[in-house]
């Protein structure tokens, strides 16, 4: 399978400045990494005017490429370029000579792009560039942070300016052959585009001769600053951005069947535990070291299904990387393995289906010691940029000791995944009423979207009903949103606290933007009156409040002068 291939060439010199201040990095990583985090490409440009410039160009460069790469694998490249620039930003606004200076002593442009899969990120604040050569074309892809007052010029955004770093950020789609040209001032403020253009369309194939050629232009047409150019060329794409993590599924089996007593590469079955129309799920012990876990394997009916297997592969990739009691751990499996299977944590329970149906009318504060816990593991999700997506009893566990495991992360969305792959699904269509209204009518998908759910499975504990009509056929899923009809969680248990139905009918609204914003903020109303919620809905219109007895009235008033006009 092709993999995203690059090449770099940069050149940079002092030029007519007794020190260079400028700094660029570049950057392919091993297979993993380069699928999960990309390729990096960056150049900085110290400002002359503080005392530590280069110090301020070197270190963004450099750390940059080393914090970006130590970010989750799960985090989208967006946010984990963004988190590092703004550390970097608040470490060099520290740096004054003393308290009472204004300025930082360390003030850096920054122009970077992260290749993954098909497409470049580009992050940009200041004054160097990035161009992109295509088709004997080039296209200046980022935009100058600069004034100018009569013939002076300034920055007006750059790291180290001020606490708020405001970063252009730019998705572009990458073209085999495509060329990237990132310069500093130096370069530009000489050479036009068409000039660059020129030398790059006549120039050499090595990269790094092009660049210098590039550079030598720059100087011989008198530039007075700090010159450095970095060339990118795109060699080849990934004929499919994925992880190596599911080419699994094109190389190990789907194990058989398995018996009590029957081995699968160390681990002996001692119970079916459960045994479904697509996987199975055993309790084994590891024969090395004597401990218990779950394996979990597709089953043979599935095992030429590739959306299926790709959903299983991906539900290992989360397991081995949320770190959390009240998430279900997944162990590596041996490195020589012939098998698709999972090695997980083995959890003594039952699911949170069966709970419900031996506690049908739970206590208040029964509920709010298992909703606290799967808010605990949602938020563990949520740290990682990950969307659980298929929240139901049947994905819970409540063990002996009584605590909450989430389980099955087959449709887990993770964004640093999504930007390059299409996501799995594993729903079967069977019950998508714990399912997000946005996501079964767009597809899209936040942590507000777990709040639905998660408020779903809280008023189904406290009532053992719905809070919407069940959608259990594809055929019935509703077209719009306003086909989500609230039912009072009163009208199934009236001894229950008004604002309790307040929380949940806010935790259900249809539109995830009339939700709540944060897993905090429901748990939080869960747990105590919202006065400004309860008050809102004590002023609200008696549409609001109350539209059974509102129809009720009008057909009342309606009846009434239908009556009169028959009299008179």
């Amino acid at each position: 399978m092709d993999k995203l291939e690059l090449q770099f060439g940069g050149y940079t010199t002092a030029g007519k400045r007794a020190e260079n201040q400028d700094a660029f990095a570049a950057l392919q990583p091993e297979s993993d990494l380069l699928d999960t985090k990309g390729a990096i490409a960056v150049v900085a440009d110290g400002a002359s005017t503080c005392r530590q410039a280069q110090l301020a160009s070197v270190t963004c460069v450099t750390n940059f490429v080393d914090d970006y790469l130590a970010t989750p694998e799960s985090w989208s490249v967006k946010r984990a370029a963004l988190r590092v620039l703004r550390g970097l930003n608040l470490w060099c606004l520290g740096h004054r000579s003393t308290q009472f200076d204004q300025q930082s002593d360390m003030v850096t442009t920054f122009s970077g792009a992260v290749f993954k899969s098909a497409s470049a990120h580009l992050f940009h604040v200041g004054d160097s560039r990035i161009y992109r050569f295509q088709d004997g074309n080039i296209e200046q892809l980022t935009r100058d942070h600069k004034h100018f007052q009569g013939d002076i010029s300034y920055l007006t955004r750059a790291v180290g300016i001020d606490p708020h770093l405001d970063v252009d950020y730019r998705l572009v789609d990458l073209q085999p052959e495509d060329l990237f040209i990132f310069t500093s001032d130096g370069v530009h403020d000489v050479l036009g585009d068409r000039q660059i253009a020129s030398l790059i369309a006549d120039g050499t194939d090595d990269l790094e001769l092009l660049a210098k050629s590039v550079v030598e232009h720059a100087i011989e047409l008198g530039s007075p600053d700090n010159i450095t150019c970095l060339i990118v060329r795109v060699k080849q794409l990934p004929s499919y951005g994925i992880n190596e993590n599911y080419l699994q599924i094109q190389r190990l089996a789907v194990p058989p069947a398995l018996e009590i007593g029957m081995k699968l590469e160390g681990y002996r079955i001692l119970q079916t535990v459960f045994q479904g129309q697509r996987s199975c799920l055993y309790k084994v012990v590891n024969e090395q070291d004597g401990k218990i876990y779950g394996l979990k394997a597709p089953t043979q009916q599935y095992a030429s299904d590739k959306d299926y297997l790709r959903g299983f592969a991906h539900e290992s990739w989360i397991g081995q990387r949320v770190n959390h009691p009240n998430v279900m751990r997944i162990h590596h499996r041996p490195e020589k393995t012939a098998f698709l299977y999972h090695v997980c944590e083995y959890i003594e329970g039952q699911t949170l289906r069966q709970w419900m149906v031996d506690n049908p009318k739970p206590s208040l504060d029964q509920v709010r010691v298992i909703i606290k816990q799967i808010v605990a593991a949602l938020r563990a999700l949520q740290r990682l940029d990950m969307v659980h997506r298929d929240l139901r009893p049947e994905n819970i566990m409540i063990s002996t000791q009584n605590q909450v495991k989430l389980i099955d992360f087959g449709s887990v969305y993770v964004a640093g995944l999504d930007e390059d792959q299409p996501q799995p699904s594993n729903f079967d269509g069977s019950n998508l009423t714990y399912v997000s209204p946005e996501y079964v009518l767009e597809h899209q998908s936040s942590h507000q979207s777990d709040i639905f759910s998660l408020a779903v499975i809280c008023y189904e504990m406290l009532s053992g009903a719905m809070p919407y009509p069940a959608i259990s056929r594809q055929s019935s899923v509703p077209h719009s949103y306003t086909k989500w009809d609230y039912e009072s969680l009163g009208k199934h248990r009236n001894e229950l606290p008004p604002w309790v139905n307040l929380t949940l009918k806010k935790a259900l609204q249809p539109q995830p933007e009339n939700r709540y914003q944060a897993f905090s903020e429901f748990e939080t109303d869960l747990l105590k009156p919202n006065q400004s919620m309860i008050e809102a809905a004590q002023d609200a219109p008696l549409i609001e409040r109350n539209p059974l007895l509102f129809w009720k009235l009008v057909s009342g008033v309606l009846l009434a002068a239908n009556l009169i006009q028959f009299i008179v």
